[in-house]
């Protein structure tokens, strides 16, 4: 049976910057929208200097959180390091858009500074610079064998050729805290958690029900094995642009809060209940990966290292470790 450590984590490409500039993805989401209008609890975040001592005080606590991270996954020194998620139309397109895609290949890069606006990022570091990670692939291989033999109709891809960025920004910008040096043999999963938001070419996303099996599924397999396996769940919960309940402009904070005790105390397995509607009214679509995870790590109790919910933040972000 592999020995199992559980990590959870935001992705978005703020993460990556400066506090000075996390404005700019404000003005830059928001403004695709030319009717919007601020609602008074963004307002209220914002304050009179326009979010800048709150994005201090997040971007702040964002890295400190990482870093116990961190320190967790590198004391677990796991065989195996499997990310959970979205592709946001980076690798996957029109042409081919799986629910589900397991990466099978040898090896992996990524660029997670272009996406950030060049060299505008924590490290000052060239927006061409490279990221690269082994991956396990006869591992990967077994685990999707067992997969579609179980009865998941698991998609798998042995070379990212989509992007000129490589991996999707949910899956690389974790890493960059986690492990930049790639110590550890990286198992991307994908899942298209967007769904028709990304556009009417763009099938539903899988319902919370089938992301749960597909993690008890992996489960399975994993109890077949003898590997020491970190499972990392990459999104943040609901983002206000998403949150159809609020006209795509606030953050779902009261369900997010009733999500995050279940976790909490170890009844994430509930989330499994959630229904496409509910995800679509409170813009929580990439909690997706999270239930995957769950689906894996059974009812057991997370510890919240770190919960990020202000509306500045423009997503409820949680950072948490089972195990």
């Amino acid at each position: 049976m592999a020995a199992l450590l559980g990590l959870g984590c935001s992705h978005g490409p703020i993460i990556l910057t400066p506090p000075e500039v996390w404005h700019k993805s404000r003005e830059r989401i928001f403004g695709r929208n030319p009717n919007f209008q601020a609602p008074p609890q963004l307002i209220e975040a914002l304050g009179d200097d326009n979010g800048l001592t709150q994005d201090r005080l997040d971007q702040k606590k964002v890295v400190e959180a990482f870093q116990v991270l961190r320190d967790r996954l590198h004391a677990f020194n796991p065989d195996v390091l499997m990310i959970i998620g979205d592709d946001q139309a980076e690798n996957f397109k029109q042409d081919n858009l799986p629910p589900f895609c397991l990466y099978t290949g040898a090896e992996v890069d990524g660029y997670p500074f272009r996406n950030v606006g060049g060299e505008n990022n924590l490290w000052q570091a060239a927006s061409d610079t490279k990221f690269s990670f082994r991956c396990p692939q006869d591992f990967s291989r077994d685990m999707r064998n067992s997969l579609i033999r179980g009865g998941i109709d698991m998609a798998s891809s042995s070379a990212l050729n989509g992007w000129d960025w490589g991996l999707a920004h949910a899956i690389i910008n974790p890493l960059v805290y986690l492990d930049p040096e790639g110590k550890f043999p990286l198992l991307p999963l994908f899942v298209n958690c967007y769904g028709e938001e990304a556009g009417p070419d763009y099938p539903p996303r899988p319902t919370a029900r089938r992301c749960y099996e597909v993690g008890q599924a992996i489960r399975r397999f994993l109890d077949t094995r003898d590997e020491r396996v970190a499972v990392v769940a990459s999104s943040s919960w609901s983002h206000s642009f998403l949150a159809h309940k609020f006209d795509c402009s606030a953050i779902d904070l009261e369900t997010d809060r009733r999500y995050l005790e279940l976790v909490r105390e170890g009844r994430g397995s509930q989330l499994a209940t959630l229904t496409p509607e509910e995800l679509q009214d409170s813009g929580d679509h990439e909690i997706l990966n999270w239930i995957i995870a769950l689906g894996i790590l059974g009812d057991v109790p997370a510890e919240i290292v770190d919960v990020r919910d202000s509306n500045t933040q423009l997503a409820f972000r949680v950072a948490a470790v089972w195990g």
